[in-house]
């Protein structure tokens, strides 16, 4: 916007040369009317080449900056293959080890999801949208498939997170709901988590 700005007080400013120039006068001297014309060429010129320099300037900036954005937050598909494949290990583990796992509370389901960091372990889950999102890129992956697979999978995982956090926060005063109520219910949802995962595994 301040380069946008620039060029239209240049080009005003230009304007502003133009509508203040001496009307033509047949008894002015040769000479003055030269000079004049000298000046107003000087002007042009240097308007033209400023509003080129500050167009090239743009340029560069739009066309560098996003790619080297782009190419930083890049993920291969080797990686994003192995992000995948460590979710799915995870989820089977939470399953095959539930009642270990939850006895540290819906926090502790949360972390294997993803949804909840503690500590110095992140969950392969954290982010996994985003290998999602370039392991559909891989031609030899049925697009539509898995897409909708994996948006099934993404909802499934924040029905469970819901259920894990809303344990946290049971067994209040009033007419408690007991914590275990929430637990099975993420349970639930973490067992669907897993045969979905199996499914995307497939196609893979």
């Amino acid at each position: 916007s301040r380069r946008i700005f620039l060029v239209l007080s240049l080009v005003a400013t230009a304007a502003s040369w133009s509508l203040h120039a001496p009307p033509n006068n047949s008894k002015s001297k040769p000479s003055t009317l030269t000079a004049l014309d000298a000046s107003l060429s000087n002007r042009r010129s240097f308007l033209s080449r400023t509003t080129a320099a500050v167009a090239t300037s743009s340029l560069l900036q739009i066309t560098t900056y996003p790619k080297s954005a782009s190419a930083a937050a890049a993920l291969s598909q080797d990686a994003a293959l192995a992000q995948w494949k460590a979710s799915a290990a995870t989820i089977d583990n939470l399953v095959n080890n539930w009642d270990t796992i939850t006895k540290g509370g819906g926090d502790a389901i949360r972390k294997e999801l993803g949804t909840a960091n503690f500590g110095t372990d992140t969950s392969p889950l954290f982010q996994i949208d985003k290998a999602f999102k370039v392991l559909r890129e891989n031609d030899d992956v049925d697009l539509i498939e898995f897409t909708e697979q994996s948006e099934e999978f993404s909802n499934v995982l924040a029905q469970a997170d819901t259920m894990a956090y809303s344990a946290n926060f049971a067994g209040g005063s009033g007419k408690p709901t007991p914590p275990k109520v929430y637990i099975d219910k993420a349970k639930k949802e973490v067992e669907g988590l897993q045969q979905i995962s199996k499914s995307l595994s497939s196609l893979l």
